[in-house]
């Protein structure tokens, strides 16, 4: 997947997530949804990323640099709290329930659970965000120079 592709499926997630965030903002029904349609996005990130996690992950007791650590430890976590966040929303769903046809009644303990585990991710994915910053300003950078044949080669590799 080209730096552009990555960019923006990075930015697309990292914006619905932040919309989606408090369900006030857009209405339950469309909280739930979107954040039902980021889970696919997601998990393409996730693939997308898979590979140098795991050799950030392999090469972490030896001498690696402090910000590829944290990286892997700020990305662990947030897939942690990502998947809390996920099925404890299923949990507590009304709108995604009601069109599979299944009448849920949240408790005190799944509503809390939600509640942490949400600002949980959403503070694990500005850390995150802010940890690949470098990446994000240098993709855009490259995305607004004017196309060559030879930038063009370059982006795919």
């Amino acid at each position: 997947m080209s730096a552009r592709s990555r960019l923006w499926l990075d930015l697309g997630l990292f914006g619905a997530l932040l919309v989606a965030y408090n369900p006030s903002w857009t209405g339950l029904a469309v909280h739930e949804w979107l954040c039902a349609a980021a889970i696919a996005p997601l998990l393409l990130h996730l693939i997308i990323n898979w590979e140098r996690t795991m050799a950030i992950a392999r090469r972490f007791a030896v001498h690696l640099r402090h910000t590829p650590r944290l990286n892997l430890v700020i990305d662990s976590a947030l897939f942690v709290a990502a998947v809390g966040v996920t099925l404890s929303g299923f949990m507590v769903s009304r709108a995604i329930a009601g069109a599979l046809g299944f009448a849920v009644a949240p408790s005190a303990l799944w509503i809390s659970v939600h509640s942490f585990t949400a600002d949980a991710t959403i503070a694990l994915l500005v850390v995150h965000f802010a940890l690949h910053w470098k990446w994000i300003t240098g993709a855009a950078r490259r995305m607004a120079r004017p196309s060559t044949p030879s930038a063009r080669t370059q982006e795919t590799l």
